[in-house]
């Protein structure tokens, strides 16, 4: 796991969300973000957000985002620029306030457990009836990283390179930095845009 999955892990650990309920056994399964995708601790079903879930968040920021940039007075092309500037933090924290208030509208990815004939099988169908009952929260155990290599290989002890388990930083390419320029030129743009009539 690479160091910044690690970071975005720890910061999202700080916006628990509500339990969800999962599409196949109907239990609730317990705030572990469900980002990209995630297994029901009971059935063993994959779920994930559905995208249109963000999407309808988004337009609601963009929708908040020119209200308050008409509510402080700007007009015209500002309007629009401090929108833009404003949008993502506004979506950030509405997605943070909803995910912690409401349960999120999750799609199934793949079809989990199904209790079959056998004895084994409807036993573990009542304990899941039982736990639906009690509207229990299943919990799932964290999947932790494998520890890392502290030994060098002995091409490290002589040669001083890096050992095998360590990533080779990813090349800055061309197109990389092209993004980057781009990026910092529009905002700048609509940074003087907003500030110019203040000028």
């Amino acid at each position: 796991m690479t160091a910044t999955m690690k970071q975005v892990q720890s910061l999202l650990r700080l916006f628990p969300i509500k339990p969800v309920r999962c599409p196949c056994c109907r239990l609730r399964i317990d705030g572990t973000h469900v980002w990209i995708q995630r297994n029901c601790a009971a059935c063993g079903a994959l779920f994930t957000i559905r995208r249109a879930y963000f999407w309808t968040m988004y337009v609601l920021a963009l929708v908040v985002s020119m209200g308050i940039a008409f509510a402080l007075g700007t007009r015209g092309t500002a309007l629009s620029s401090l929108a833009i500037l404003i949008v993502l933090p506004t979506f950030w924290g509405m997605l943070m306030i909803n995910l912690r208030l409401f349960p999120v509208d999750i799609a199934i990815v793949r079809e989990g457990w199904t209790p079959g004939d056998s004895d084994e099988d409807r036993e573990l169908e009542r304990d899941f009836e039982m736990l639906r009952e009690l509207d229990a929260v299943v919990g799932g155990a964290e999947t932790e990283a494998p520890a890392p290599i502290h030994e060098e290989s002995t091409d490290s002890a002589r040669g001083g390179r890096l050992p095998i388990s360590t990533p080779k930083d990813p090349p800055v390419t061309f197109e990389g930095i092209a993004i980057a320029v781009a990026l910092t030129a529009l905002i700048g743009y609509h940074m003087y845009v907003v500030f110019e009539p203040l000028l």
